[in-house]
């Protein structure tokens, strides 16, 4: 979560906008007619977002409406009248939960050193940590990394698909709709009742939206806020699938540079 609110920082620098704009008119003559209204017809081009204006309906419910009305008001009041240590506890007991999930991802992927890390994060913490409420595994330098099974795809070639912004939920992937319920089929998550997996899911999403409080007027002051978000997640992925080493895309100088050594 720290992560992802400094991409988010960093994407305010970098996002632009991906749609442009088409002039045409319905009347042929019009295009003498000097005075006449242009009628705009908007054409999206983000290869990422194939249903960008789907996407653009539904940030617009979430944003102008579900979070404006609901959940920033309810995030703000759990941020301003729960206390820090309460909230820390409800996210470590919450996070505690996916370690399982994590050591068999990491697993999948060959990733032995994470793997062994997730066991024993979860092993001390639901232990001497209470239950997880108390993250000593941090405090004896085992650093929370945890992997969920879209990365496992990911890492074997499966792209990340298109992109979408889905009613309440929010920013996400295709690899991540296809594969996300593969992570609940682990214990202990696999063992909670419907209304235990509920309120784990709100506490989660509770704590993430609170978290995201101090990066509000960045994405209020975006020139698209739409655009702002969907760059800053794929970012975002991009950066959990390759453990923060996302490799650099060769500029156009450097192409040209390699296509002109090869003529050579």
């Amino acid at each position: 979560m720290k992560f992802s609110l400094i991409i988010i920082a960093l994407a305010s620098l970098t996002s632009a906008a991906v749609w442009g704009s088409e002039i045409s008119t319905d009347d042929p003559k019009s295009s003498q007619d000097t005075t006449a209204t242009p009628k705009v017809k908007i054409v999206y081009s983000d290869e990422r977002d194939p249903f960008e204006g789907f996407n653009r309906a539904m940030w617009n419910i979430n944003y102008n409406y579900l979070d404006k009305f609901l959940i920033r008001p309810v995030a703000h009041g759990y941020s301003d009248y729960v206390p820090q240590p309460v909230r820390t506890s409800f996210d470590n007991f919450v996070q505690n939960l996916e370690e399982p999930s994590s050591l068999v991802n990491n697993t999948l992927q060959g990733k032995w050193k994470w793997a062994a890390n997730a066991g024993g994060r979860f092993t001390i913490n639901s232990t001497i940590g209470l239950l997880g409420l108390f993250d000593v595994a941090e405090m004896m330098g085992l650093s929370r990394k945890q992997d969920d099974f879209s990365e496992v795809l990911g890492y074997y070639g499966v792209p990340n698909g298109p992109y979408f912004m889905l009613p309440a939920y929010g920013p996400t992937v295709t690899r991540e709709i296809a594969s996300n319920w593969v992570d609940g089929l682990y214990f202990p998550i696999s063992d909670l009742t419907t209304w235990q997996s509920i309120t784990k899911w709100t506490l989660k999403a509770l704590n993430a939206r609170a978290d995201a409080i101090p990066q509000e007027r960045l994405l209020d002051n975006a020139l698209d806020p739409y655009t702002f978000v969907k760059d800053a997640y794929i970012q975002h992925v991009d950066y959990k699938l390759h453990d923060g080493q996302v490799p650099d895309e060769q500029d156009d100088d450097e192409l040209v540079d390699d296509y002109l050594n090869e003529l050579n």
